[in-house]
Parts: structure tokens; sequence; C-alpha cells
């Protein structure tokens, strides 16, 4: 892996962006390609992460308080306990226990394009390449997150209280985040415009 030489651009929030793209990569996806394995948390030691980064070309002035510094910015994305980090979501590499088990609030909330909406009343909502689905305590914020992958994202409903009650685990993954393996049709509720912008003409 390589990156632009730390220090380097436009400022510390464009080498912080860098940096966050990079430590996402490593803890969501390649923690292999840098010599490391994450715990059944998905964590890693902050200091092993720091030595494991500062060995790639154009990183080697990164250190440990650099990367809890980073996690401290932006605490849905990362978390820091007791020496080590980990990313709160998003990996395709298996972690066993992404979050704690948790009773969700009423309702938890996707953002995502109409036409794969329109897919969910038939199939439920699915990982999408990813270990688990990614849920938002609001529709705002899953707007935000579906509008980054289609800019005519719609919000589907999830009933998560009854989905729980009927056996699906959630597990919350950080502030406003809630995370789930396969939740069926039955617990969706799907915007209309988005089934009928999928039906055939």
């Amino acid at each position: 892996m390589s990156g632009p030489r730390a220090g380097s651009g436009s400022g510390d929030a464009a080498r912080r962006v860098r940096l966050s793209r990079l430590v996402a990569l490593v803890l969501r996806h390649r923690p292999e390609e840098v010599g490391l394995s994450l715990d059944e948390g998905g964590f890693v030691a902050v200091d092993a992460l720091s030595q494991a980064l500062a060995a790639q070309p154009g990183w080697d002035s990164i250190t440990a308080n650099d990367l809890v510094a980073l996690a401290q910015a932006d605490p849905r994305r990362y978390e820091v306990r007791d020496g080590r980090i980990r990313a709160r979501y998003g990996h395709t590499v298996s972690i066993e226990q992404p979050g704690e088990q948790a009773l969700p609030p009423e309702w938890l909330y996707c953002g995502t394009a109409p036409a794969e909406a329109a897919r969910m009343t038939d199939a439920g909502l699915r990982p999408a390449g990813r270990q688990h689905v990614h849920l938002s305590t609001t529709p705002q914020a899953a707007l935000e997150v579906g509008r980054r992958h289609a800019p005519d994202a719609v919000v589907v409903v999830v009933f998560a209280r009854r989905a729980a009650a009927a056996g699906i685990e959630f597990r919350r993954a950080g502030p406003g985040l809630f995370l789930t393996g396969v939740v069926p049709p039955e617990f969706l509720l799907v915007p209309a415009d988005a089934q009928s912008a999928a039906a055939p003409r």
C-alpha cells in the first residue's frame, strides 16, 4: 500500500482524510496486507497499526498519537479502547463481534437507491458485499449515507423492535449506528415511490 507522504497536500484536514481512508482500508478489508490480524471484535493494538502503516511508502511519519486523534475526531467510524483501535462498521473481513448486542429502537433506517429498495419488498434487506447491514437511528442520517452511493436515494424503514422480538440480532456499532444480518421483508417499509419507479413499464 502506498499514499502521499504524511504532511504533504493542503494541510491537516487533507492529511486526515487520506489517513482515514488508509486506516479504513486496513481495518475493514486488508489487515493481512500490512501484516496484521484483527481480534474477534475487529480490534488491533494502536502501536501495531501505527508501526505497520509507518512501514508503507509515504506514511513513515505516522504515529500512534495520529491514530488516536483520528479516532477521537471521528468516533462514529473508529473506536479506541484499552490501547486498541477498530473500525466500527463496514467490514468485509470476518468479525465475530462487530459491536455489543443491544435492543434496537422501535425503528431503524437504511438509505439506498430506489431500485435496491424495490428489490427489498421480495428479498428483504441484505448485506451488499459486506458482513452486515448498516442501519442509522435517524432517517436524515440514513439519507446522507444513501446519497453517497445514489443521488436519488430513498429511506427504507426497519421495524427493528419487532424484528428483534422475532429473533433477529442487532448490535450497536457506534453512535447512531446498528448492525444486523438479513432482515425479512415483513419488517421493512419500502417507500411507495421506490416500488413504482422500479416496476416494469
